[in-house]
């Protein structure tokens, strides 16, 4: 465990975690929990959420599961609901479930992989931050994390659905950002580059050397690890990062302006 991790600057908090069921996801919901937070985790798969709060008990910290399909509006609601219901608050929320859809050219793209894509990436971030803003109104405080990827930011040719769902996700934090500062609520955006995760090599990256070739043109010369990501959530989560909000932070080992 590193130094920074135990300093349990989150102590009290209370925090939801979405696509908590394996990378980003999961190194969030254990580097939260291990600065001090109770944390509710969801994603789809029970077994693996259950194995997650198994862990971060084993470690002395608190979570518990909620199986939750994000792009269900009522899933989310209920989510929200049950959180506050637990721990009678929510201070901080990572948005990180989503999709890659299908990654293909523009012209071979159709309306069902287009809606797939936003029901879970967009429609689902937007409702999200709808019942936990909700929550965190009345607290007059919270901390609102979405997960953008450097995708919000950048292009990549055959991925123009994938591409335009994450630019969405950046544009409802900037905007969520000037409505919420004034009232106590932070939101920003986490926009990860090439991370090492299930995400990430189920299949958009058809071979190793691929990958490799992706790696060697980042100035880092390498894949980041979902943990670098977790720490960084962790910084937004916390009041260390207090007068950033409406903020997409590229962590991309500087692929984006490379």
């Amino acid at each position: 465990m590193n130094t920074i991790s135990t300093q349990r600057q989150l102590e009290g908090k209370i925090a939801l975690v979405t696509g908590a069921s394996s990378g980003i996801g999961r190194a969030s919901a254990v580097e939260l929990a291990r600065r001090g937070a109770k944390v509710v985790v969801a994603a789809r798969r029970k077994d693996e959420l259950d194995q997650l709060v198994q862990q971060i008990s084993g470690e002395g910290g608190e979570a518990s599961t909620f199986v939750a399909d994000v792009s269900k509006e009522v899933d989310i609601e209920r989510l929200v609901d049950y959180t506050v219901q637990t721990y009678g608050r929510l201070d901080i929320a990572f948005n990180n479930a989503g999709t890659e859809g299908v990654f293909a050219p523009l012209i071979e793209q159709d309306s069902e992989r287009f809606d797939m894509v936003f029901d879970l990436n967009v429609r689902g971030v937007l409702n999200a931050m709808k019942y936990e803003a909700q929550v965190m109104l009345e607290q007059g405080a919270g901390s609102i994390i979405n997960n953008a990827s450097m995708g919000g930011l950048i292009g990549f040719a055959n991925a123009s659905v994938y591409i335009a769902s994450k630019h969405a996700v950046v544009g409802m934090t900037k905007s969520a950002s000037i409505e919420w500062f004034r009232q106590g609520i932070r939101v920003n955006a986490l926009c990860p580059g090439l991370i090492e995760t299930p995400f990430h090599h189920r299949g958009i990256w058809p071979s190793a050397e691929v990958q490799q070739q992706f790696a060697a043109g980042t100035p880092a010369g390498r894949w980041g690890t979902a943990q670098e990501m977790a720490t960084i959530v962790a910084f937004l989560a916390s009041d260390d990062s207090s007068y950033v909000s409406g903020h997409a932070l590229v962590a991309d080992g500087g692929y984006s302006v490379a």
